[in-house]
């Protein structure tokens, strides 16, 4: 039976070869017409600056039948917002930038990334073959340097714009076709997290937080209307967001010495009344300065401290806690050098890069200048069960401490920290001096002069973590920013800002880049783009 079984499969197997045998030939097979498309750097991103630069490309389309004309294809560009659902877009026309094989378009879309395609389909058979690269359009108000100046008594802001590592643009007075007069500038101050990002305008008269997109400044963003109970001529001296903490909060210090606190994590949250009580007992006056950490490293995932305060009535270091309304005396972990009750006054408060934060503090028995390092971090302890919630415990550290020495110390006005090194920077007599925290033996060094100039800001501007930044951007982030006035020019072009990088082992600045022309500096910040 089983020999008869496997006779019969072999005789319709080879009755299906046979079968296939003759019918060879019965079908009319045709090539396929394979396009291929050069010019196009697939995978790469592409950066422009909208109303300034064209996106010029000219791709070219070969063919495996040698269909090679023009009129053989039809074309379509396609752009849309990097990461779209293509599910959720109701009119995919709409996205539709051009319809040539050549594109010579100027760039008016909105800052952003962007996934751009080309579309090449054959008449005859209405296949189609893509291409696709990366673009990312930037405007000279959607990020760069914002150098506040004095006009007159106006506030006037230019823009220095690096287009890439070697090229950039200045636009000077954004503001001069406006009508509405902010007032006198004080300071620029840049916040960005990932929950929402602040451009505030100091002057005056009052806050401005300046539009996310031109950068304007008018009545409807003042900072006042983020207040339960709007104040009027709200002039911000400190403000900062926290990155890395349970609680997302904003904390602002006016210049009546009151920290107001916003809790970003409560959808529509304003700020209320000021915080001004140590424990919510004692009052204080608060610095005008706003610690926080910029690092994550350390923090216990995300589980740090909020923020960092000066009380100056009790001259103490004060911190705000997770889930915590008012704030308390710091409390530090492992070796310490320096308790939170100093007994001095600060002059100087700085969070670097590197989650660390700074302070420069002036004895007022002998008026000499010390430096304290601190880093705010938190031990996570996960829950018994994987489904329970695991608790932080506050671990603050200290990193320096020491006192500052060099020339000009009693008379300095100007102070900066270095992110990448231990590194003070500080102006006397219009002299610019770095001191090695890491060496405190030794004196400060003069690093900087500029003979017929007046020297206005000295900054580190620091970048924030998650953004994707290029070597060369982020690299700015620890470079020297200088912002100085010729003396006796015209005040409409008397502003000059050099950038310089700050090398290792104290070894001399180099300067980078140079801008002339610019504006009676009175302040300078980094505006991050915000995805």
């Amino acid at each position: 039976m089983r020999k008869t079984f496997i006779a019969i499969i072999a005789a319709v197997v080879a009755a299906l070869a046979i079968s296939c045998a003759e019918d060879k030939g019965n079908y009319d097979y045709h090539a396929i017409n394979e396009v291929t498309i050069s010019g196009i750097k697939t995978g790469e991103t592409m950066t422009k600056v909208s109303f300034i630069d064209h996106l010029v490309i000219d791709p070219q389309i070969s063919s495996s039948m040698g269909k090679n004309s023009e009129n053989d294809y039809e074309y379509t560009w396609k752009m849309m917002p990097a990461g779209v659902d293509f599910d959720k877009i109701e009119d995919i026309d709409a996205t539709i930038i051009s319809r040539e094989r050549k594109i010579d378009q100027l760039v008016t879309w909105e800052p952003g990334d962007y996934s751009v395609f080309f579309i090449v389909k054959d008449k005859d058979n209405g296949l189609c073959t893509t291409a696709s690269f990366k673009l990312r359009v930037k405007s000279t108000t959607s990020e760069g340097w914002m150098v506040l100046c004095d006009n007159n008594g106006r506030s006037r802001m230019d823009i220095i714009f690096n287009v890439d590592a070697d090229n950039d643009l200045i636009a000077h007075d954004i503001w001069q076709s406006s009508d509405f007069n902010p007032g006198r500038p004080k300071k620029i101050i840049f916040n960005y997290t990932i929950y929402e990002t602040a451009a505030l305008l100091v002057t005056d008269k009052s806050t401005y937080n300046l539009d996310v997109t031109d950068l304007h400044a008018g009545e409807d963003n003042e900072l006042k209307w983020r207040f339960g109970i709007p104040p009027e001529g709200l002039r911000v001296q400190a403000s900062a967001m926290s990155q890395f903490s349970i609680n997302n909060l904003w904390v602002l210090v006016n210049e009546k010495n009151e920290v107001y606190v916003l809790d970003r994590s409560v959808n529509n949250s304003v700020f209320e009344f000021p915080v001004n009580k140590v424990d919510g007992t004692k009052d204080f006056k608060a610095a005008p300065f706003v610690g926080v950490s910029y690092n994550n490293v350390y923090s216990g995932g995300y589980g740090c401290a909020p923020a960092v305060l000066y009380d100056m009535t009790n001259r103490q270091f004060l911190v705000i806690r997770n889930n915590s309304h008012y704030p308390s005396p710091i409390a530090f972990s492992g070796a310490t050098m320096f308790t939170a009750q100093t007994g001095r006054d600060i002059v100087w408060m700085e969070s670097a890069k590197d989650g660390r934060i700074y302070s420069l503090l002036r004895d007022p028995a002998d008026n000499r200048l010390y430096f304290y390092c601190f880093e705010l971090r938190a031990n996570y302890t996960p829950g018994s069960y994987w489904w329970e919630e695991g608790t932080y415990e506050e671990y603050n550290v200290q990193h320096y401490y020491g006192e500052v020495l060099g020339d000009g110390l009693a008379t300095a006005t100007m102070y900066a920290i270095n992110h990448q090194f231990p590194y003070i920077f500080y102006v006397s007599n219009n002299t610019i001096y770095q001191f090695d925290m890491g060496h405190p033996e030794e004196q400060a060094k003069e690093v900087l002069s500029f003979p017929g100039e007046t020297i206005k800001c000295i900054k580190f501007c620091p970048m924030v973590a998650w953004e994707s930044y290029e070597d060369w951007e982020r690299q700015r982030g620890y470079q020297l920013v200088v912002g100085t006035t010729k003396d006796g020019a015209d005040k409409a072009d008397c502003g000059v800002v050099r950038m310089y990088e700050v090398p290792n082992l104290m070894a001399p600045l180099v300067k980078l880049k140079e801008y002339q022309g610019l504006g009676d500096i009175v302040d300078i910040a980094y505006k991050e783009r915000k995805k």
